[in-house]
């Protein structure tokens, strides 16, 4: 049981939260790191990610990536919280770069495109950016380029 009472960044492995335990991490601001690939791998029961999204909370994603979820293929990650999970795919997307950016206390400078923020981007050539999420195990195809801090650090061509 989580306690009502949150001074933490983030909390993971929400499996079994309250509806007591939503409300807390609501009112606190804390971020909620959702682990699609460990939940699958474990056979765990699903956290009620949408009552958490209703009630306010920033959910993120995360790979847990461990002996026991072998998996830090965000996109796979993305794929299976929409799956699994019943999030939506920009629900999908923003949970793992902008409030991916918030678990780690990076918010205001990564995990989104704008001015002033660091440049940590994918390219894709694709007509939709949904295909990240979409094209299960496949995704590398569409991926161009790589940016790390604004420079290119991968390039298909």
């Amino acid at each position: 049981m989580l306690d009502t009472k949150i001074a933490a960044t983030a909390v993971s492995h929400l499996e079994e939260i309250s509806e007591k335990g939503i409300d807390a991490i609501a009112k606190s601001g804390t971020v909620a790191v959702l682990l699609p690939s460990t939940a699958y791998v474990l056979k765990l029961k699903n956290p009620p990610v949408r009552k958490m999204i209703k009630s306010g909370v920033c959910v993120a994603l995360g790979s847990d990536f461990n002996p026991n979820a072998y998996c830090y293929s965000m996109p796979t990650i993305m794929n299976l919280a929409c799956v699994n999970f019943g999030m939506s795919m920009p629900e999908a997307l923003v949970a793992a770069t902008l409030h991916a950016a918030h678990s780690l206390g990076r918010g205001k400078t990564h995990g989104a495109i704008s001015e002033g923020r660091v440049a940590d981007l994918i390219v894709l050539n694709t007509n939709k950016w949904e295909h990240i999420i979409y094209r299960l195990a496949a995704h590398q195809s569409i991926i161009e380029k790589v940016i790390k801090f604004g420079r290119v650090v991968y390039s298909r061509t």
